[in-house]
């Protein structure tokens, strides 16, 4: 009986393997002495490379007001920054430098297409070198300097890149506004008295660190099955990012992001409350997959982030439920990845039905 479990606690893993939501990069070895022969390194802080979008809001209309034919790309920026949480002033600063493109430059459907392209690569890219920079122990100016560096085409951009920040978007916000506060009791993003299903832990691109995100469906359907309401794990404010994403930031610093959803039923900048109904997880894959990306059916991607980095769910509670995250990405071993039970101190294995009390 025991090895009749283990087999379908496999096969169920396998079948709900969620997505990797990017690709992953080549990230080599970190060449520290060129970083740190960088000019004006320290130029982005932290907190101004990440994306925080209530400490740092980002308006394009406030930027390109003269340049309309270019908020068409809003949607893409705003997504792509959420769910790869890189501010958009960075990324439209690399897409610049990489690309030659400027506010200025005539719009077409072909190169609107190919900047549309460019800002999800681009985003995509910026985050891993981040956290691959942070996993390989860097402080904090080197880590922001070698993500940027490491996306532009080559080393002598970038004092172009500073130059161009500079010119559209001034010079960086010099404070740091951020909190310790301690890891809040959340709880599951569905609404209280259900029982749904959850992942492995695993990273927000589904491949390297941290370990800050966890996928949860009622019971993981097909395409264009039963889908089921999402609520907020927690007080805060409202970030519409796309029609599919959205962030609550709650005013101590911690913030989760809801990935894959549909029917968004709160307004940007609103205020909800923990168990409000924020909308439901997808059922159709281009609604699900409103920017792109890739996923194997209806579910949500929810992820924990903390003065806009994304955290390890290690140790943080989602309800009565304790996370130990396991060894890597969809680790399906309850011996070393399981959810603590508060109520009766009992282990529970991901990938198995739990409530939400």
């Amino acid at each position: 009986m025991k090895i009749l479990l283990q087999i379908l606690a496999l096969l169920w893993s396998i079948q709900s393997f969620a997505h990797s939501l990017m690709p992953t990069i080549d990230l080599g070895v970190i060449d520290k002495d060129r970083i740190r022969s960088l000019n004006n390194r320290q130029f982005i802080s932290e907190d101004n490379f990440v994306y925080r979008p209530i400490a740092h809001p980002f308006d394009m209309q406030m930027y390109f007001f003269d340049h309309t034919e270019w908020l068409t790309l809003e949607e893409d920026l705003l997504h792509w920054s959420g769910a790869m949480g890189v501010d958009p002033r960075i990324v439209l600063t690399t897409l610049a430098i990489n690309s030659g493109w400027s506010p200025e430059s005539e719009a077409t459907e072909d190169n609107i297409a190919e900047y549309k392209l460019d800002i999800k690569l681009i985003a995509n890219r910026l985050s891993q070198l981040f956290y691959h920079g942070i996993s390989q122990n860097l402080s904090n100016d080197d880590t922001v300097a070698y993500s940027i560096s490491s996306s532009l085409n080559a080393d002598t951009s970038w004092t172009q890149w500073v130059n161009f920040y500079t010119q559209w978007f001034g010079e960086p916000n010099s404070s740091e506004s951020k909190t310790t506060a301690q890891r809040p009791n959340m709880q599951w993003p569905w609404r209280l008295g259900f029982n749904w299903i959850p992942n492995g832990p695993h990273s927000h691109t589904g491949s390297g660190s941290p370990l800050s995100s966890v996928d949860v469906s009622y019971d993981w359907p097909n395409w264009g099955g039963q889908t089921y309401s999402v609520a907020a794990a927690h007080d805060g404010r409202v970030s519409v990012f796309s029609r599919c994403q959205v962030r609550i930031t709650h005013p101590d610093g911690w913030s989760t992001n809801y990935y894959h959803m549909d029917g968004i039923s709160v307004q940007n900048g609103a205020s909800v409350n923990k168990n409000d109904r924020i909308g439901t997880y997808a059922s159709q894959r281009n609604v699900a997959l409103c920017q792109g990306g890739s996923s194997t059916g209806p579910h949500l991607h929810f992820s924990v982030l903390f003065n806009g980095r994304f955290q390890s769910l290690q140790d943080l509670s989602l309800g009565p439920y304790r996370i130990d995250v396991g060894r890597y990405n969809y680790d399906n071993n309850c011996n070393y990845t399981w959810m603590l039970d508060s109520r009766n101190n009992s282990k529970r294995c991901f990938w198995s039905r739990i409530d939400n009390p």
